[in-house]
């Protein structure tokens, strides 16, 4: 659960999805039996059991919330009402049952159960999370349908079907207890295993289907840094050389963008600022330099895109010892310069001239043979 905390500084829907795993993991937690067992000890007999099922309704709850926000829908005060009433009569049930509440289905049909404070708990429980599994299923399916991404759809529909299952594991649930009461002869056996199994491949589809549309997050993520890594060289020479070119503003995204759009932000702001910087730095390079580069280039055997980053790389360099020499700026009108479409090929186009400018030696020769203190250079020699 530690993973999620940030989440809670996001907003509503990501702190909703935070509880419901919290909820999730408290009532695995529980379900041990020297957790169960140091429950007991303290709220008394079966009271591990009561925890989870009060957890359980909170998971609900949060689930009805979640899916109102994911389907564009304001979440409704009466929901939680609901589940506080629900939670409050099962407490009393409880309390008023007087061997407890058994929670594992060989427990339960161990012996003929006719109590009715015992049955009513149990259909009273398993009414509510089948109908909150119900109707939050039926919403996320609405959902899915109009999903922009194929993750995103596979990882609802996995939801869907574990919520599908879990609404049948209340029916089935809610169908053997009434049955034991009236005396149906069952094989406990062959119940207990199916039910035991139910929940759990519930558990497994609804939490990879919240996982799966992660994959494409993460993957966006890996990339983001990566090309903030390529770049680094290159925004820290504008930085150093330029330092009014850094946007000293806040990397804080409102809470409810997420971690995603943060580093998407991040991205951004180092392209403008390493294109700012590249803006100044220019002047202090004749504006024939990229054209000598690559003939410069060409001369060595080097064409095509290679040569483009290179000749960048070049000129950056030539303005770079200028600038530092002291040399005057050039006059001149530059061409236009090279770049990508958008924000992706940009950064993979500024990535290549910064790892270019870092690793090869191509421009650090080129600025060797131009000279610095004249303010047009010569055409240089391979």
């Amino acid at each position: 659960m530690a993973g999620w905390l940030p989440a809670l500084r996001r907003g509503p829907k990501q702190r909703t999805v935070w509880r419901i795993f919290l909820a999730f993991a408290v009532i695995k937690t529980v379900a041990l039996p020297p957790v169960a067992g140091a429950v007991q000890d303290v709220l008394g007999t079966n009271a591990d059991t009561l925890l989870q099922h009060l957890l359980a309704i909170a998971a609900g709850v949060n689930l009805l919330r979640f899916v109102a926000f994911i389907t564009g829908r304001r979440p409704n005060s009466r929901q939680v009402l609901l589940g506080l009433g629900v939670a409050t009569t099962l407490v009393a049930l409880f309390a008023m049952a007087s061997h407890g509440i058994h929670g594992s289905a060989e427990h339960l049909l161990a012996q003929r159960e006719t109590n009715p404070v015992v049955i009513a708990y149990w259909m009273l429980l398993e009414a509510y999370l089948g109908t909150v599994l119900c109707t939050g299923g039926l919403l996320i399916w609405r959902v899915s349908r109009a999903s922009p991404t194929n993750l995103l759809r596979v990882g609802l529909w996995l939801m869907c079907a574990g919520a599908a299952i879990n609404a049948l594991f209340a029916v089935y649930k809610s169908a053997y207890i009434l049955a034991n009461a009236a005396g149906v002869r069952m094989p406990t056996e062959l119940v207990a295993a199916i039910s035991d199994r139910m929940l759990p491949v519930s558990g497994l589809l609804i939490v990879s289907g919240v996982v799966l549309p992660t994959w494409t997050v993460v993957r966006e993520l890996i990339a983001i840094h990566r090309s903030m890594r390529a770049l680094a060289p290159l925004w820290h020479t504008m930085r150093t050389t330029f330092p009014q070119v850094i946007l000293y503003v806040s990397e804080r995204l409102p809470s409810a963008d997420g971690l995603l759009a943060t580093a998407r932000l991040r991205l951004y702001r180092r392209l403008i600022e390493i294109r700012d910087g590249m803006l100044e730095l220019r002047q202090y390079a004749p504006p024939a330099t990229p054209g000598e580069a690559l003939e410069y280039l060409a001369a060595q055997g080097i064409h095509g895109r290679q040569a483009a980053v290179l000749a960048e790389a070049c000129w950056i360099e030539v303005a770079l010892r200028r600038k530092k020499a002291g040399t005057r700026p050039c006059q001149g009108c530059w061409p236009s310069t090279p770049g990508g479409a958008d924000e992706h090929e940009e950064a993979k186009w500024l990535a290549e001239i910064s790892t270019a400018h870092r690793l090869s030696p191509y421009p650090g020769r080129f600025a060797g043979v131009t000279p610095v203190s004249s303010s047009r250079s010569p055409t240089p020699t391979p």
